[in-house]
């Protein structure tokens, strides 16, 4: 069964995605470069999301996070009928020029 994780940076959670485990989820967020390059050219309060330095953790989502999760999953579904509520990636901090992005192994 999915679960909802957090990509959390510098202490800051800034994207919900869904994997079967912790270290899953990790996995995916050390190897997603499409993910990763997007986190650099996104940016919140005129600074990326990351540095492409910086740590990328893992962590499971809050009620909160998840809640943010199911609606931007929902919202998806309702533009793409053929949507996975598993590939949603949901963005959790204000970002200029965000992209909807969806979930590539």
């Amino acid at each position: 069964m999915m679960q909802t994780y957090v990509a959390e940076i510098d202490g800051r959670a800034v994207m919900a995605f869904r994997a079967k485990n912790g270290l899953e989820a990790q996995n995916w967020l050390d190897t997603a470069q499409t993910v990763r390059a997007e986190l650099m050219v996104l940016q919140s309060e005129g600074k990326p999301l990351w540095d492409g330095r910086m740590e990328i953790i893992a962590r499971a989502a809050t009620l909160a996070e998840k809640a943010a999760y199911r609606r931007k999953s929902v919202e998806m579904s309702f533009a793409d009928e053929d949507h996975n509520p598993d590939d949603a990636l949901a963005l959790l901090v204000p970002v200029k020029e965000a992209t909807t992005m969806t979930r590539t192994s």
